[in-house]
């Protein structure tokens, strides 16, 4: 592991190549160019909204306002984009660029954390529409008296905005590590299951409605479930991005450690492993 990180620094001027060419050719030819990273999640997001809200009425409690809900449920979208992103482009990185491994000598490490990091680019591109959201909901407070009566019994002050949202970078860079181990992981044991590509399709899938993004966390813990939410630690993730940027709420010390954790482990356990089997990349190719 410690010679991959060595190999990243050392790098780490071809890693931004790589980032900024894979940014560039993305939106190559289109008019709006970045401005699609702002559109995707704003149309997820609007899917989303139709088919949770308003197809199957799921309530996310009497204090929270419509528009409350739809910020919580943005800023889910926005951080699962960019974690399903990486992984889904990680797991096959290492066979589209098969040329580069096996001609030359190059850095493979770099071909997982340039995915990874152009995701994350992409997600830090379509904050900016989070927070204007925020702004718009902290000048349109809601005059409804059924949800100013819940809130008052819950003690919800609805949308908040303040210094908190300083701790987001660092999640940001938390849920940078996390996907990195996992997507050294599977960049690496695709070469010796090519099923694997289309496997973490579905798990991904499974993985974001088993994450609480488009309903509240209490319906699972009313359904006996809770215990999903105790071992998913995207769900440990999404609530301090929801906290930090919707609620002025600082990360719980134990939520901030647990993933912190979690992160730094799955990191470990995915570049050890890539490490370890880089010798074989090129006649597994």
């Amino acid at each position: 592991m410690i010679s991959l990180l060595k190999n990243l620094i050392a790098g780490r001027r071809l890693l931004l190549d790589f980032v900024s060419r894979d940014l560039r050719a993305r939106y190559v030819g289109s008019s709006l160019g970045f401005f699609w990273s702002v559109i995707y999640p704003v149309m997820n997001l609007a899917v989303y909204v139709f088919v949770f809200n308003i197809v199957l009425k799921t309530t996310w409690g009497p204090d929270q306002s419509p528009l409350e809900v739809v910020l919580l449920m943005l800023v889910g979208i926005v951080a699962w984009s960019a974690f399903s992103e990486s992984l889904s482009r990680a797991a096959n990185i290492l066979v589209d660029n098969a040329n580069l491994i096996e001609k030359v000598v190059f850095p493979s490490a770099i071909l997982p954390a340039f995915v990874v990091g152009s995701a994350l680019v992409n997600m830090a591109i379509a904050i900016p529409v989070v927070g204007l959201v925020l702004v718009y909901a902290m000048l349109n407070p809601t005059t409804d008296p059924s949800v100013l009566a819940s809130a008052a019994e819950t003690g919800n002050l609805g949308v908040q905005v303040g210094l908190a949202t300083l701790c987001v970078p660092a999640l940001i860079v938390l849920q940078g590590l996390f996907t990195l181990g996992l997507a050294y992981f599977l960049a690496a044991f695709n070469l010796f299951w090519r099923d694997t590509m289309h496997v973490i399709g579905v798990a991904l899938m499974v993985w974001m409605f088993l994450t609480p993004i488009f309903y509240p966390p209490y319906h699972v813990v009313q359904k006996g479930f809770g215990w999903t939410l105790d071992v998913n630690p995207m769900h440990w993730l999404m609530e301090m991005y929801r906290g930090a940027m919707v609620k002025n709420l600082w990360p719980e010390p134990i939520d901030l450690v647990r993933f912190g954790i979690a992160a730094a482990v799955v990191f470990f356990l995915g570049t050890t492993f890539f490490a370890a089997q880089r010798k074989k990349f090129a006649d597994l190719l």
